[in-house]
Formats: C-alpha cells, structure tokens, sequence
C-alpha cells in the first residue's frame, strides 16, 4: 500500500477554512484510495471510519476531519493530536498512531501506514 502523501498533515490547520458545501464529494464507484474505503467503522474515537466529504465525520465528534481535505486520496476521518511522546498517550485510539509532518501532526489508521 502506498503511504499517504505528506499533503494529508497540511490539511490540519487549513481544516477549518472547508466550505462543508459537499463540493469535495468524491464519486464511490470510482476512486484511488492510499486510505480509506467504504464499510471501514473506525476505531472507538472515529479516527479511521470511511468518509468523503467533511460532513461524514459528523458523527465522529472525537475525529471531526476528512482526510480528503488534504490528501484527495486519503478517505478516512481524523483529528488533530500532539507530537508522538507527548505526555506519553496515544490519544489517536486504538489501531492509529498520531504522524507529524511539517510541524503539523494528525491520526493516521496503523493499516496506512504499512
């Protein structure tokens, strides 16, 4: 599996600036995913359940971002977390890992990363 573009971290300070109009919507049917794909629930924070468009993160309160937003391949729903080693918690949930990029870090589903 590919990694995930360097892209995706970008998008967490420019998360709020989304028009959540549903102009981002991606067609299902035909898609290249490095992360994400329809039926994928998550893990019990969110981080990872299939979204294509910011409003699918709805009901992931704890993870209230589309990865699309970043990354127009990556399709699953995160949130903002501290440096790896902070405080020493993964605050991502189980089965992600918090990934830092460019001073901007995020949670990323372990299976994306492989």
């Amino acid at each position: 599996m590919k990694h995930l573009s360097p892209i995706l971290l970008a998008f967490l300070l420019a998360a709020a600036c989304g028009n959540g109009d549903g102009d981002d919507i991606v067609p299902i049917d035909a898609f290249e995913s490095t992360c994400g794909m329809p039926g994928d629930p998550g893990n019990e924070l969110g981080v990872g359940k299939f979204c294509t468009m910011l409003g699918d993160c709805e009901t992931t309160p704890d993870a209230p971002l589309c990865a699309i937003l970043g990354d127009p391949t990556a399709f699953f729903c995160t949130k903002i977390c501290a440096a790896p080693g902070d405080a020493g918690v993964n605050e991502c949930g189980t089965g992600a890992e918090c990934i830092c990029s460019g001073g901007n870090c995020g949670c990323v589903p372990s299976s994306c990363l492989e």
